[in-house]
């Protein structure tokens, strides 16, 4: 039987941050055996229906323990709190056996790892969210601003918009037919200006705006090579996507990292020169740092003390809660580190 294509692509994209880069399009788990078909599209094997208690079950042939969180308070988090396909990835940051009569299973991993990882990840996709959203709002009071200063009518910059991105007009008045977004459209239908289109943009599209302006315009914008990172942190984020699921190598993508962004974390970091490249290189990593230097350039006060002291309280407190699980995870432990120091970098210079 093919797989739908529609399928494929949404399953690859909800996998991003977690598809192991040496195995291709290859699921996460070995029981995603992909095969090739004549066509080309690739087919899984289907994994069996398991219900919680064979969800257990199978977490302990995986050598996943139930000694922290017993298997009673497992089955309770599994029905009300999340899902095994989810919470298994976490697995991901852990050793496997290698060589023993336990070969393939994990090591020192319990359930509580899973549970406490998957928490801290679904705060940081709120708080990544909240940082997101506001560094757009002011990107927008930025370019509205410097439009202001030049000698642009607002509306031919967007007939060159649309030239350049035929789909992007039908997908902006696509928007009828929401609740929101509906007098706007129906007011400014075919005479749209800067100001009132980025009403209706998502971010990927407003990035296009927002770097067609400054092509336009001799504003000094050193910051727009960070806009696509925090876009794909963004969508991540929105999507509900696992962020922190796979924090060591190999890793979904590969990083190419800008000088800009390793001298201005070098400025910040007590990390080595070749420590910062590599932590740098982990896909998640790198755009979470590329949101902190945009977020602090670009949000002003109080918004922008207000999410660093949010975010630096949630490294504080809730990410060393449950420290002594990772005694051990001195991987997890070390980027954990790195990071939190770059945030209190910037939080001590507000």
């Amino acid at each position: 039987m093919l797989v739908n294509s529609k399928f494929l692509v949404d399953f690859l994209y909800i996998t991003y941050y977690h598809i192991d880069k040496k195995k291709g399009a290859q699921s996460v788990d070995k029981k995603w055996n992909a095969a090739i078909l004549s066509d080309g599209i690739e087919q899984a094997t289907r994994s069996p229906k398991l219900s919680i208690p064979q969800q257990i079950e199978d977490m302990k042939k995986r050598g996943i323990a139930f000694e922290i969180c017993t298997e009673a308070e497992a089955r309770k988090f599994l029905s009300e709190n999340n899902y095994y396909f989810k919470l298994k990835a976490y697995a991901h940051n852990f050793d496997r056996y290698r060589d023993t009569e336990k070969k393939g299973q994990y090591i020192n991993l319990d359930f509580a790892h899973l549970k406490d990882l998957s928490t801290i990840d679904a705060r940081l996709r709120k708080l990544i969210l909240s940082m997101s959203i506001d560094l757009e709002h002011f990107l927008k009071v930025r370019m509205l601003n410097h439009f202001n200063m030049v000698d642009e009518d607002g509306y031919q910059i967007i007939e060159e918009l649309f030239r350049r991105n035929p789909d992007l007009k039908s997908e902006v008045e696509g928007k009828i037919n929401t609740s929101t977004c509906n007098g706007i459209v129906k007011k400014h239908h075919d005479n749209w200006a800067i100001w009132n289109v980025i009403e209706l943009m998502s971010f990927g599209q407003f990035i296009n705006l927002y770097e067609l302006f400054y092509q336009r315009n001799s504003f000094e914008d050193s910051e727009r090579y960070l806009l696509y990172p925090v876009k794909m942190l963004r969508n991540a984020a929105a999507h509900n996507n696992c962020l922190i699921n796979q924090m060591r190598a190999p890793y979904s993508r590969s990083i190419s990292v800008s000088y800009d962004l390793r001298s201005e974390v070098r400025r910040l970091s007590s990390n080595r020169k070749d420590a910062v490249v590599k932590y740098l290189s982990h896909p998640t990593i790198h755009d979470f740092i590329a949101l902190l230097v945009l977020y602090n350039k670009i949000v002003p006060d109080p918004t922008k003390s207000k999410g660093m002291d949010e975010l630096e309280l949630f490294f504080a407190e809730r990410i060393p809660r449950h420290s002594d699980y990772y005694k051990k995870q001195q991987g997890l432990v070390a980027t954990y580190n790195f990071v939190y120091e770059i945030i209190k970098m910037f939080t001590k210079s507000d």
